[in-house]
C-alpha cells in the first residue's frame, strides 16, 4: 500500500512509511530517501545525524480528504565547519506549516476570489492566506 501512497504523493526523494485514516482526514508519515545532506556554509556532505525534528504539514486534498504529512527534517553535523544544519527539502519551506504545493493552490485561487472566501474554503486563516502569498512571491524572486 506505502509504494502506491508514495507514487500518488508525487513528493520526489520522498517515501511514505505509514497512514492513518481519520475519517475526513488523511496523516501520510514520509522519510526522506537520502542518507546525507550537504551544508549549506561549506558545502561539505554529511551523514552524521544530529538531531530529529518531526513536524506536521498541510498538503493537498486526495479524494475530499485532508492531507497532513507527517515528516522528519533532520538536523546535521558537519565534520568540516563543526556546526549543526536543518537538511533542505525540496517541497516545503523552513518553518512552514504547509506545502508548497498547498500555498500554490491557495495562492491561485486568490486570482478567482477574495481573501476571506479562499481562507474560508481551505479552512485557513486570512492571516494565512495572505502569508502563503507574500512566501510565494519572495520564493519567486530568487
Amino acid at each position: 500500500m506505502q509504494p502506491l501512497l508514495t507514487e500518488l504523493l508525487n513528493l520526489p526523494g520522498m517515501d511514505v512509511e505509514s497512514y492513518s485514516n481519520a475519517g475526513d482526514h488523511l496523516i501520510l508519515e514520509i522519510e526522506a530517501k537520502t542518507i546525507c545532506s550537504n551544508c549549506p556554509r561549506c558545502g561539505e556532505e554529511s551523514h552524521a545525524i544530529h538531531q530529529n525534528h518531526w513536524h506536521m504539514a498541510r498538503d493537498l486534498s486526495i479524494s475530499d480528504k485532508s492531507v497532513s504529512l507527517r515528516y522528519n527534517r533532520r538536523q546535521f553535523k558537519c565534520k568540516n565547519c563543526g556546526k549543526p544544519f536543518s537538511e533542505s527539502l525540496d517541497f516545503i519551506g523552513s518553518r512552514k506549516h504547509y506545502t508548497d504545493r498547498f500555498a500554490e493552490r491557495v495562492v491561485k485561487d486568490l486570482m478567482h476570489g477574495d481573501i476571506y472566501n479562499v481562507a474560508k474554503k481551505y479552512d485557513v486563516t486570512d492571516d494565512l492566506v495572505a502569508s502563503m502569498l507574500e512566501y510565494l512571491s519572495k520564493k519567486k524572486e530568487i
